[in-house]
């Protein structure tokens, strides 16, 4: 027994071998095992390239082009991305090696240092130092220089970075004393304040944070800043090519000490990455491998689930004849006259918008038309001499029809299950595209989807690849699906 069960596999070993190589002998399967093996190893990578939802990170400014438009001269005020300050949250001592340090008197001047505190705000715990021992008034200020290279402004700028707010704490404060802080950026004789802030004993120890999102993409910053005209901050501040100053001033009023940590600045250009980002600034290109990932899973799955379905009634259908074959090809006639779409969407507005219902509801909604074609296959395998030899020797039903039926309508399963995928991959993304996908997966229709949405169905690197992409992995598998039947059917195969 065990060695004719180890028969049975080498056997279907080779014949897997033998099938393979007759596909890399077409030229249709070729093209569409190509572009499957790239779309895969696409769905393979997008988790280790980009660890996290690419919809739940804002990597850019909204609407933000494709760097490489920069190279066209439609690109020629475009900015990119720019980090300011590389360690905001004074993750370690050096990490004050890139501000400079500025006293109004060297009498007693304040000194800057390094600080940790299992108090602070941020997880790191880290924070600059300014400490005053003078009953004069004194300034100091903490800054940091930087060019900005490019010819148009960015899209956002903001202080606040990845949640890390801006806070700061004085403490030592007297009664009749209080400590001015501002943030601001210098450009030459011009100054900038982007927050201020009067520091008093009833503060003392108290870590402070502006009540606004230091960022140039809140409307409440820009009041605060005053501006005017139609500009935005970032267009006010950096509309080209200059050099600033980025920085802390504290003035002191008496012996008291500052502390303050997420003392960053980010500019977040109007280019991004390969397909630019969306209104929320998250990066398109991550979401278009993210989506791979999506459509192959809805589409392998789905597919298998309406093939096995299909198979299985048909199967039962063509052997059983009488009441088994006429019940279930009734049921067939009425799941087929029903509308698909319509039924899909009540559907999915009664289980939900998640991706394992979408799965079973278009793999259950997808099996009739195969159930149809396999009872037709049985009815005429039926009566051939084998299957009659077979119940003459004693076999019963489902011994006929896994070792003798089945094996005569395997190609036929492998042509229909390459050519259904397809067919649940536009599925999802007509699903998606009318609002009805699985909101936390990026799939190619959801990203449509948003286009539509936010009225950008104009910004062709929002739109383009999703759509080459949904196209692209439907061709590769109708192509190895004709591919195959090329290769099983006796009436479409090439002579040689």
């Amino acid at each position: 027994m065990k060695k004719a069960n180890e028969g049975k596999v080498a056997f279907n070993v080779r014949r897997f071998k033998n099938t393979f190589k007759l596909l890399l002998g077409n030229r249709l399967s070729i093209v569409g095992l190509v572009l499957l093996v790239l779309f895969i190893v696409v769905a393979l990578a997008a988790p280790l390239i980009y660890t996290s939802n690419p919809q739940k990170v804002i990597v850019g400014s909204q609407l933000a082009q494709p760097e490489w438009v920069s190279l066209f001269p439609e690109g020629y005020y475009l900015s990119r991305n720019m980090v300011v300050v590389d360690d905001p949250s004074f993750s370690t001592p050096s990490s004050l090696r890139e501000w400079s340090y500025q006293v109004s008197s060297t009498a007693q001047a304040p000194y800057v240092s390094y600080s940790y505190s299992s108090s602070a705000p941020t997880a790191i715990g880290g924070s600059l130092e300014i400490s005053s021992t003078s009953s004069a008034n004194v300034t100091a200020t903490v800054s940091k220089s930087f060019h900005y290279p490019f010819r148009g402004p960015p899209g956002i700028f903001q202080v606040d970075i990845k949640g890390d707010r801006f806070t700061a704490k004085v403490d030592g404060i007297s009664s009749s004393q209080q400590v001015s802080l501002k943030v601001f950026i210098d450009k030459g004789d011009k100054r900038w304040t982007l927050w201020s802030v009067n520091v008093t004993q009833m503060q003392t120890g108290t870590w402070l944070s502006p009540n606004y999102p230091l960022s140039s993409n809140d409307y409440a910053f820009d009041t605060v800043m005053g501006i005017r005209g139609g500009l935005s901050a970032a267009e006010t501040i950096f509309p080209t090519a200059a050099d600033y100053s980025y920085g802390l001033e504290a003035t002191f009023q008496g012996p008291a000490t500052v502390h303050v940590t997420g003392l960053g600045l980010t500019l977040l250009g109007t280019s991004y990455g390969l397909m630019g980002t969306d209104n929320f600034g998250t990066d398109l290109f991550a979401q278009d491998i993210y989506g791979a990932r999506i459509s192959l899973l809805v589409g392998l799955l789905a597919a298998f689930i309406g093939i096995s379905l299909g198979l299985l009634i048909g199967m039962l259908a063509g052997f059983k004849a009488g009441l088994t074959d006429e019940v279930l090809m009734r049921f067939t006639d009425m799941m087929l006259v029903i509308p698909s779409l319509p039924l899909l969407l009540v559907l999915i507005g009664v289980l939900g918008p998640n991706l394992i219902n979408i799965i079973i509801i278009i793999g259950l909604l997808g099996w009739m038309g195969f159930a149809r074609v396999i009872r037709s296959q049985i009815l005429s395998l039926k009566e051939r001499p084998f299957i009659e030899a077979a119940r003459a020797a004693g076999a019963g039903t489902r011994r006929i029809l896994t070792s003798h039926v089945f094996p005569n309508i395997v190609s036929l399963t492998y042509v229909n299950l390459a050519l259904s995928v397809p067919a649940a991959i536009l599925t999802e993304a007509a699903l998606s595209f009318l609002g009805l996908g699985d909101p936390i997966s990026p799939s190619w229709g959801q990203i449509l989807h948003n286009a539509q949405s936010f009225g950008n169905l104009d910004k062709w690197w929002w739109v383009v690849p999703p759509g080459i992409s949904i196209a692209l992995i439907s061709l590769s598998f109708v192509l190895i699906g004709y591919a195959l039947d090329e290769l099983f059917n006796p009436k479409l195969r090439r002579r040689r």
